[in-house]
């Protein structure tokens, strides 16, 4: 491979760059075949992606003619071949095979190399004995940034249609569900000023309840959709606004910590508020709650019972919950939160026999 592999893979980090600045998928494909005829002196080659049960021609090089590639079944000549098994394969003499299909009769030679599951390489020439094993080899090198491009944009598309299914879902909570309970909780008002019945009260806890039910629901739902806007905040500042409205008189928080941290501050309020209030809900009136540092983050510790040692990480999934009044979405909502930061969240047992939250991964501003 000598010289020409050195040359290739000094050249290809740039390649691989453009390839990954692409997009859409049609953009990816047309950079590889490119970067293909460029470095690999591949002049005739093609980038086929799956859409449903066809493999579909989605670029060609310039000097293909245009007949050159052909919509196949996934499971049609090479191309099917190499996609189903994910495997690469160099044909040295096409007319000898029974198998691999080509678009055109002048093609003798070929090379097929699978894109992940998204579809496939390949290169032809009109002679026998065109590519060998140093071919496949370069040629899986650069179709390997291909699809890693095509996967983030598979990714984003996905990330896309489950935003706008938060959307919708928000939309439905803010407007579907807050309106019949405005609507319940006027006429419980106006029954209550007419007579006088011990279920009024009752009826009311419970709107209240689906209020800040629904309030959950709305955050929960936005916590996936909004984008980050992070800056460095004081912990230790936000920590103790973050406190005063919820805390009980004989509660107590200690902040040992005067780590700064790039986060996004209304996320990152809402999260502490989130512990804080969990602390609070399953601590009790006179609860104590430490927020300490770590290397690599911080921690919100207290010292109340504990978490029930058979609900471990399950307490950050949406809707678990072990308090009466409680609505499953505070500690899902941390979750979320955290994974929007792309930190790292565990759940342990606290010095004081409490429970303890473990934030790792951030961005600790140096003082």
């Amino acid at each position: 491979m000598g010289r020409r592999r050195t040359t290739v893979i000094k050249t290809l980090h740039d390649v691989a760059i453009a390839i990954q600045s692409e997009e859409t998928a049609r953009g990816v494909c047309e950079r590889t075949v490119s970067a293909a005829a460029e470095l690999l002196d591949f002049n005739l080659c093609t980038v086929v992606i799956r859409e449903g049960e066809w493999l579909v021609p989605y670029a060609t090089s310039a000097d293909a003619p245009s007949d050159g590639s052909r919509r196949m079944e996934t499971d049609e000549g090479l191309a099917g071949k190499t996609y189903q098994t994910g495997e690469s394969y160099a044909v040295a003499d096409i007319a000898s095979t029974d198998d691999t299909s080509p678009a055109s009769a002048s093609y003798r030679s070929g090379l097929s190399v699978p894109i992940g599951d998204h579809g496939v390489f390949q290169a032809v020439e009109t002679t026998p004995n065109a590519f060998d094993g140093d071919d496949v080899e370069l040629a899986e090198l650069l179709v390997s940034h291909a699809a890693t491009a095509l996967d983030r944009l598979d990714r984003e598309r996905e990330l896309r249609r489950q935003n706008e299914r938060l959307d919708q879902f928000a939309s439905v909570v803010s407007h579907d569900l807050r309106n019949p309970l405005s609507v319940a909780t006027g006429r419980l008002d106006l029954v209550a000023e007419e007579c006088s019945s011990p279920h009024v009260d009752g009826v009311a806890d419970a709107h209240d309840r689906m209020g800040t039910l629904i309030d959950d629901l709305l955050l929960f739902a936005q916590m996936g959709a909004d984008t980050l806007a992070r800056t460095p905040v004081d912990l230790a500042e936000l920590a103790t606004e973050c406190w005063g409205p919820l805390a009980p008189a004989a509660a107590t928080l200690s902040v040992e910590t005067d780590h700064a941290i790039r986060a996004d501050r209304e996320r990152l309020r809402q999260l502490l508020e989130n512990l804080l209030q969990n602390a609070v809900d399953h601590g009790g009136p006179d609860v104590a709650v430490t927020i300490g540092e770590l290397a690599d983050g911080f921690y919100v510790a207290d010292d109340g019972p504990g978490i029930p040692g058979s609900a471990g990480e399950s307490v950050l999934t949406a809707g678990y919950t072990s308090a009466e009044e409680g609505t499953g979405f505070g500690l899902s909502i941390v979750s979320q939160i955290v994974d929007a930061h792309d930190w790292e969240v565990t759940v342990t047992d606290g010095a004081s026999g409490g429970a303890r939250f473990d934030v790792r991964g951030v961005d600790v501003v140096e003082s």
